[in-house]
């Protein structure tokens, strides 16, 4: 068990090394983004904007061919998930459009309804 935690340890110190060379914007865009993603788990009725993400990672310099970045949004993806778990899909799909849906309070145009 004590190897299992220092090997998490040291993975976890080598992951928040590597995301240290982000800047704070980054992070907060690497964080919406795992946010939204995470919306299209929790809400078979949304669907992320290809567009909106493409302006964002150009914006931002987003490399999500990065393992520290793929890394980062996975884990905030993860967590948005098991925050909503078992609170019913309507519920869901309303806290993620209140975020990111076309009039969103954080990202608007992030997410939106499947046609």
């Amino acid at each position: 068990m004590w190897k299992l935690v220092c090997a998490a340890a040291v993975l976890w110190l080598t992951a928040a090394g590597q995301a240290l060379a982000y800047s704070d914007k980054q992070m907060t865009v690497m964080s919406y983004l795992g946010q939204a993603i995470a919306g299209t788990k929790i809400c078979s009725k949304l669907e992320i904007s290809e567009g909106e993400v493409a302006v964002m990672i150009a914006v931002y310099k987003i490399d999500l061919g990065d393992p520290t970045v793929a890394a980062v949004i996975r884990s905030k993806v993860d967590e948005t998930v098991g925050a909503w778990a078992g609170k019913g899909e309507d519920l869901a799909c309303a806290g993620a459009l209140i975020l990111y849906g076309p009039s969103g309070s954080s990202t608007p145009g992030l997410l939106h309804i499947k046609d």
